[in-house]
């Protein structure tokens, strides 16, 4: 062997030892529970954070769910969901006995959204009659997502059938708007049929109120 190829051997030997000696080594930069300030306990007890996963439900106001008065009228025996919820109420028990504001909606209706806001100032006034929502012809999510990005107070059912708006003479537009009266009859306003001031849907309440 000549004396360069030894040299040149003793050369990469010597760069392959500091390589080894200066590559780093993962257990040294490891964080352990007593270095992050944690009891050794918290860190096994805190869940793995989820991969991909699908958004919680969104919360809802809660709806009524039935009174002592007998359901009559046009809404009597009629079953829908509290939006948000798979608990069925009988529509016409729920809201027997007091009158209220019905609104049919949907979160793909640019005139609903518009209303919405309007009917939750006016549900939120002294005197007001109970504004009820119902979403017809919508998906629970998209509809829950448009209450919670509109900040409705008042509550809503889901109609996925169609059951409410068929049981009320509806014509298929969106939004309608009823009247729900005390003895479960039940009158639809069409003036406005958008609307556009809480002063409006007052006035139309009393208006009809028997």
């Amino acid at each position: 062997m000549s004396a360069r190829t030894a040299w040149s051997i003793a050369c990469l030997l010597a760069i392959a030892v500091l390589m080894v000696a200066l590559w780093p080594r993962q257990e040294d930069h490891a964080v352990t529970p007593t270095d992050s300030g944690l009891h050794p306990t918290a860190v096994s007890s805190l869940p793995a954070p989820a991969r991909n996963a699908e958004p919680g439900p969104v919360a809802t106001p809660p709806c009524p769910t039935g009174t002592a008065a007998e359901a009559t009228g046009p809404l009597a025996d009629v079953t829908v969901r509290c939006l948000g919820s798979d608990h069925l109420v009988d529509l016409g028990s729920a809201l027997a006995g007091e009158p209220a504001l019905l609104n049919l909606w949907a979160s793909w209706c640019g005139p609903c959204r518009e209303e919405m806001p309007v009917l939750d100032v006016y549900a939120r006034e002294p005197g007001a009659v109970r504004v009820i929502g119902v979403n017809v012809q919508d998906t629970g999510s998209s509809a829950a997502a448009l209450m919670t990005d509109l900040g409705i107070g008042y509550p809503s059912f889901t109609d996925t059938d169609g059951r409410v708006q068929q049981a009320l003479a509806g014509p298929p537009v969106l939004p309608l708007t009823f009247l729900l009266q005390r003895d479960g009859a039940v009158d639809r306003i069409t003036t406005p049929a958008v609307f556009s001031d809480p002063e409006q849907a007052r006035s139309a309440v009393n208006g009809l109120l028997r």
